[in-house]
């Protein structure tokens, strides 16, 4: 259960209205929790970065827990959003929580994706099924949560672009001593991934270069990052991102 008393700022930046009438309605449908909406237009590329505008966004927003998210996020039911967040303030050592990430364990040079939410229009189930909080090193960028308080005290970074921001939010909780979960959820995240481009790449390799002698992999839902390797920083991300975009493309033409 979530405190009525507990204000959540929701955050999302806007390139498409249509998009984001869309999430409006879904959020509308949804009961129990008190929130706040702020909408980070970015229809005309006001901002250079997710982190610039979400930078941006935190300063107006009053809750004790914000909450970023892709406007591409839908709800499944009415107490989707309640039930998420309910598990997530009930977490102690909050870094960053989420609704897909991928633990700091690498299974033959491979990151496992865990998650209970479905991806893509239409809708598929992608990694590992949870049914439980399931701690992790990092989590997608689609829906994160973290404290206000941690968020005042580490706002994001000044890496440009639009790629890797709750990552690097999760490594800078770790350092902090926090802890960062996957929570289950029911929702739906509609995008079909045609964000990845060359750019992500490059993000990596910059957050390898940052965190590198902190983290020696970093696990995120496209590859592993393996910071100590220039071999592998110059040829596996670029090779894994094209397979990703190729098996997306391949999946959704099959379906």
């Amino acid at each position: 259960m979530v405190n009525d008393k507990t204000l959540f700022s929701i955050i999302t930046i806007v390139n498409k209205e249509k998009i984001y009438q869309g999430f409006k309605e879904s959020l509308k449908s949804q009961e129990g929790v008190n929130y706040e909406l702020i909408k980070v237009n970015n229809d005309n590329n006001q901002f250079s970065s997710a982190r610039e505008a979400y930078n941006s966004a935190m300063k107006k927003a009053h809750g004790d827990y914000l909450v970023f998210l892709h406007p591409d996020m839908r709800f499944l039911d009415k107490n989707a959003l309640h039930d998420a967040l309910a598990q997530i303030v009930q977490l102690d050592d909050l870094g960053v929580a989420g609704v897909s990430g991928c633990p700091s364990e690498v299974h033959h040079h491979k990151s496992t994706l865990v998650t209970s939410i479905v991806h893509d229009n239409p809708p598929h189930r992608f990694g590992k099924l949870i049914d439980k909080v399931t701690e992790v090193q990092t989590v997608d960028e689609c829906f994160f949560v973290m404290e206000s308080d941690f968020c005042e005290s580490h706002p994001f970074s000044d890496i440009k672009g639009w790629h890797m921001y709750a990552v690097e939010q999760c490594l800078v909780a770790l350092l902090n001593g926090r802890k960062n979960y996957v929570v289950p959820a029911r929702m739906w995240h509609y995008s079909t991934g045609s964000s990845e481009n060359w750019q992500y790449v490059q993000t990596g390799r910059e957050i390898a270069k940052r965190y590198g002698n902190d983290f020696p992999t970093i696990s995120t839902t496209i590859t592993t990052w393996d910071t100590r390797s220039k071999l592998g920083l110059m040829v596996v991300p670029p090779i894994k991102l094209l397979k990703h975009q190729i098996w997306r493309k391949f999946k959704l033409a099959k379906d």
